[in-house]
């Protein structure tokens, strides 16, 4: 850093034309700086005190306190101590060899000319502009060390809560967190604001508070990761004659406060309580992830202890689903009625939530049954919307917060799936009696109807008669019983089936009733047909 506020400078010399003169020097040559001067070496230690000064120019042999004194009593200070430059006459060298010896910086010879003083000045200056710039360098580390370290210390706290420490790592938590006893880890959870700007401060709030209420109760320590920008984690030891649930309803109340005054709901999970905290931190901390996890099926703002959860995944869980009620979603879907399958949506949900599953895996099954719902549509759906529909319900579901967000999240799925059924099936009727044209002619040897067609393309079937009538000119029994009979006709020219092997393979039991309709068709029986055309 280059100097650019004014030095100060001290002459000090007994012999007043020694000291104005050299005084009046240095004023010539730094005009910009301030210089003082003082008599003897107990008036410049007073100058000294209250002044802070850079450069001294004092003589050795003085009343009261000489120079060399006067040195001394400057290193005493230990701190900011002036540049300082002895003058003296040729024969008292030996003084000065003792003034360098105790940290002077130079020496001048009396009498002192200008071509003398200025490169000493000037020399001064540069070492004190290079003191400046290393103070600075180092105000700065130590700045970003004093930020840094606790926020190293945090990180190791975190990794001690969530995974083996090294023993280097291990001993420098221990030195930080020093008592061990009865306690447990809390996870505070809170959801982003959007009205508040400084989400940081927020979190500098909540964990005065925490400290606040806890400190007098419990060693406490608090963990803001990062990565987990809406978690505080906690982790309390409580003192001599203080229970933990003491500490929790302490928390609650200081908390609750800060509910009400910034309108945000704060969610935790409460570890398992261990009367060694150092050897089960893991185990705490484990156990109220879990807690906060299952919040997933209450309302933001509750509080859940890893005991509340075990007492409830010990419960009888609700019997399971029965296919009945799956079924009666898939037809509701199938038939568009949009009201009462989200109704059976939620109702199959809460069937599911009864029994409290991981959180993840009734997200699965929230998943598997509008996929199951979406394949039994596919026929009606535009390919493209299928995919966004089938991608949506993989991202939508997965990523919902809560139960309640999953229900709303599947009903919102399960309408979008009706209303686009709906828009495609009536924008693509030519094509899905195509559709029901190629599946016809690759199933005759089933028992085709027409009420069966009609359900697998989602039709009413006096409606999908009359659309297959106007799409193809015949009646759906006329349209059948042609491509029974043409396929039977393929089958006898080109291959050597006997006539009973061609008859079923062309949904015909009765072999009579066939030979019936084919002669109907062709003049001739099958047998006659074959022996005529062949060749």
């Amino acid at each position: 850093m280059m100097i650019s506020t004014k030095m100060e400078i001290l002459v000090v010399d007994d012999e007043p034309k020694q000291r104005r003169g050299l005084a009046a020097m240095v004023r010539s040559l730094r005009p910009d700086y301030k210089v003082h001067e003082a008599k003897n070496g107990k008036e410049a230690l007073e100058l000294a005190e209250n002044r802070s000064l850079d450069i001294i120019f004092t003589d050795i042999q003085m009343p009261i306190v000489n120079g060399i004194e006067f040195l001394m009593a400057l290193n005493q200070k230990g701190y900011n101590v002036p540049k300082v430059v002895f003058v003296s006459v040729f024969h008292e060298f030996g003084y000065v060899q003792q003034a360098l010896r105790l940290g002077a910086k130079d020496y001048l010879v009396k009498p002192v000319i200008t071509e003398h003083l200025e490169p000493i000045i000037s020399d001064l200056e540069r070492q004190l502009e290079k003191e400046s710039t290393v103070q600075l360098e180092t105000k700065s580390l130590n700045d970003q060390l004093a930020h840094t370290k606790p926020v190293y210390m945090e990180h190791l706290l975190y990794k001690w809560m969530t995974e083996e420490l090294q023993a280097a790592e291990r001993n420098e938590v221990m030195r930080h967190f020093t008592s061990n006893g009865h306690g447990t880890v809390l996870i505070l959870e809170t959801k982003p604001d959007d009205r508040m700007a400084d989400e940081l401060e927020w979190r500098s709030i909540l964990k005065r508070a925490i400290l606040q209420a806890y400190t007098p109760l419990a060693e406490t320590m608090v963990v803001a990761p990062e990565h987990e920008k809406d978690r505080l984690y906690v982790i309390a030891v409580w003192k001599q004659g203080i229970s933990g649930a003491e500490c929790l309803d302490q928390l609650r109340r200081a908390l609750s406060q800060l509910e009400n005054v910034y309108n945000r709901s704060i969610s935790a999970g409460i570890g398992k309580e261990f009367a060694c905290i150092e050897t089960e931190i893991r185990a705490c901390c484990e156990s109220a992830k879990l807690a906060l996890q299952y919040l997933y099926y209450f309302p933001e703002g509750m509080w859940l202890s890893a005991n509340e959860l075990q007492r409830m995944l010990n419960t009888d869980g609700s019997p399971l689903v029965a296919t009945k009620d799956t079924d009666a979603l898939e037809k509701a879907v199938t038939e568009s009625q949009l009201e009462l399958a989200v109704l059976s949506l939620a109702s199959l949900l809460d069937q599911m939530a009864a029994a409290y599953p991981s959180p993840f895996r009734l997200k699965c099954n929230a998943t598997q049954l509008l996929l199951t719902c979406l394949k039994r549509v596919e026929l009606v759906i535009d390919d493209d919307q299928y995919r966004i529909l089938a991608n949506r319900i993989d991202q939508d579901i997965i990523a919902a917060k809560s139960f309640r967000d999953t229900q709303h999240t599947a009903a919102v799925l399960l309408a979008d799936m009706i209303k686009q059924m709906k828009k495609d099936k009536s924008s693509r009727s030519e094509m899905i009696m195509q559709k029901c044209r190629e599946f016809v002619e690759a199933n005759l040897h089933e028992d085709l109807g027409l009420e069966l067609i009609a359900q697998r393309y989602f039709y009413n079937p006096s409606y999908f008669s009359i659309l297959f009538k106007n799409n193809f000119g015949l009646s759906f029994t006329d349209f059948l019983v042609k491509a029974r009979m043409q396929k039977a006709r393929s089958l006898l020219l080109q291959t050597d089936l006997k006539i009973v092997e061609i008859a079923k393979q062309v949904g015909y039991k009765d072999i009579k009733y066939f030979n019936k309709v084919f002669k109907k068709m062709f003049l001739y029986s099958p047998e006659e047909f074959r022996r005529m055309f062949s060749s």
